[in-house]
């Protein structure tokens, strides 16, 4: 039995449920023993991940394995007519779809669909009650749709967790449209992408989303919704954008067109709207070689002669807000003593 038991939870992504595996069959004495010798490990009393599954992951991995055991026992489709009771939400909802988010800890976030009342247990957060027509059944789960989903996040961790959320929602619906038109993802750089479906299902979910409240997380919502833009390409991005904004130096364009006469040179990040100022998000900080760092020199060396400062900004940098601020206020004052330089 203990093959057929691995068998199955490898079958839903390394997670279950116990009482999948007593309805497969198993009993709970088999149950106990494969957690006491380490094959199983307990995420909470009906939830269970292969020991396997964890090795080598890393730590958003984790969560979304643990988040999909927990929505295994608790946000999963009920036969017959009893109704479902929780759907996974928040940042659970982005977990579990491998999509990016921001915030929320080590919590399992769920919803109610029943109208009862939330609660906290342990890692598990059950927050307040959504209507049933905001979850969906994906891969044998229950989850919030990803639009309203980004706007849980808002309203329960702020407005910057937010937007990395709506970003990757709204980015995602873009390039599905531009394919179905037979278009690529510059166009959704350039924001040309007619509205379509994927655009037009996201634009109702928030809309819907928006109506039901948020309560005293409302703001956040609503700011998330105005600040959103489907040209960011990363959370690094949209977290880049977010601290412009706050630190008062914005508006700025993402995936700013760089043009030599009428040839791209690529796309920057974003553009700092009064300035001549590029920035560049950097999440990764290494490159495997000389070639690489050569290459990315170079290509800020040409930057630099079309008339643009340019300021690069890595993860450890978005901790560091005032020293951010500095060294974009030096590109600034850079770049407006260039441009009164006659000639």
């Amino acid at each position: 039995m203990d093959q057929e038991v691995v068998a199955l939870l490898e079958a839903q992504g390394g997670a279950g449920a116990v009482h999948q595996l007593l309805g497969a069959g198993c009993s709970r004495r088999t149950v106990e023993r494969l957690v006491r010798t380490g094959v199983l490990v307990r995420v909470r009393r009906d939830a269970l991940v292969l020991a396997t599954a964890l090795r080598g992951i890393t730590p958003w991995e984790r969560r979304a394995l643990r988040a999909r055991a927990v929505g295994f026992s608790l946000a999963h489709p009920r036969g017959g007519a009893d109704p479902a009771v929780h759907a996974l939400s928040h940042q659970s909802a982005f977990a579990v779809r491998e999509q990016p988010y921001g915030g929320g800890g080590e919590d399992i976030h769920l919803s109610r669909l029943d109208g009862h009342r939330g609660r906290r247990d342990g890692a598990v957060w059950v927050h307040a009650p959504v209507p049933a027509t905001w979850a969906a059944e994906e891969d044998g789960l229950l989850v919030v749709h990803p639009a309203m989903a980004a706007l849980q996040v808002a309203a329960a961790s702020g407005p910057e967790s937010g937007l990395i959320c709506l970003d990757g929602v709204l980015h995602s619906a873009a390039l599905a449209d531009a394919e179905a038109h037979g278009q690529g993802i510059d166009v959704v750089r350039r924001g040309g992408v007619p509205p379509g479906r994927e655009m037009v299902r996201v634009g109702r979910q928030l809309e819907a989303a928006l109506s039901a409240g948020f309560g005293r997380g409302r703001p956040a919502a609503e700011q998330v919704v105005e600040a959103a833009d489907a040209r960011s390409e990363s959370p690094g991005e949209s977290r880049s954008r977010w601290l412009v904004e706050v630190l008062g130096l914005g508006p700025c364009t993402p995936q700013f067109a760089v043009r030599d006469g009428s040839v791209l040179v690529g796309y920057a990040d974003l553009k700092l709207d009064r300035w001549a100022v590029l920035l560049e998000f950097d999440g990764s900080v290494k490159y495997s070689g000389l070639d690489d760092l050569l290459s990315e020199k170079e290509r800020e060396d040409r930057l630099r002669e079309l008339g643009y400062e340019v300021v690069r900004i890595t993860w450890a940098d978005l901790a560091r807000p005032h020293l951010v601020r500095q060294r974009i206020l030096a590109a600034i004052a850079r770049a407006e003593a260039r441009r009164a330089v006659p000639g």
